[in-house]
């Protein structure tokens, strides 16, 4: 598995399978994207295997860690393994651990219970914290997980916050009401 930079030009194709996998809360628009990608800060891979491209994640670098804004497998290789693949070759690729946003447990929408399984079945922790993705519509309360390289959790987790929302969320107004 081999994670290919993707560049503004062709990022497109990916946007529009975000605003089909993702709800249109946690997602930034096309021109905030177009902007964090070209600040360097923010990057955005497709992951390739066997020749193919089964997906793509969307990061900044928080730290010590990754922060994991994005990740998706394109819905024709749902349930073939390749979500979890693509989170322990990351691990061994950056050697860093990883935070992950994850929505609240709700048992109305079992998406959210499978997501939260699959992650902590590949060693995802929850992290005791109080935390709220900014989205241009208010803060919206998330759990915030951390899978760890090689069992290391992150020291600062509050720096890594700030720092990653400087980054990424820099454009919300009501930003430092989103940390508590």
């Amino acid at each position: 598995m081999e994670f290919k930079p993707v560049d503004i030009h062709n990022f497109k194709i990916i946007y529009n399978n975000m605003t089909e996998q993702f709800p249109p809360e946690e997602l930034k628009s096309y021109a905030r994207f177009c902007e964090l990608i070209e600040g360097g800060h923010y990057f955005v891979k497709s992951v390739i295997e066997d020749g193919q491209s089964v997906g793509y994640i969307v990061f900044t670098i928080a730290g010590d860690s990754l922060w994991l804004d994005y990740i998706a497998v394109f819905k024709q290789f749902h349930s073939k393994g390749y979500g979890g693949r693509i989170l322990k070759a990351l691990l061994e690729e950056f050697k860093k651990g990883i935070y992950l946003e994850v929505e609240k447990p709700d048992k109305n929408v079992p998406n959210t219970l499978r997501r939260i399984k699959f992650y902590t079945n590949l060693g995802a922790q929850k992290l005791d914290y109080d935390y709220f993705y900014p989205s241009g519509k208010g803060p919206l309360p998330m759990d915030l997980y951390y899978l760890p390289y090689k069992g290391i959790l992150p020291e600062h987790i509050d720096a890594d916050i700030k720092e990653t929302f400087a980054i990424i969320h820099s454009d919300i107004e009501y930003l430092n009401s989103s940390i508590q």
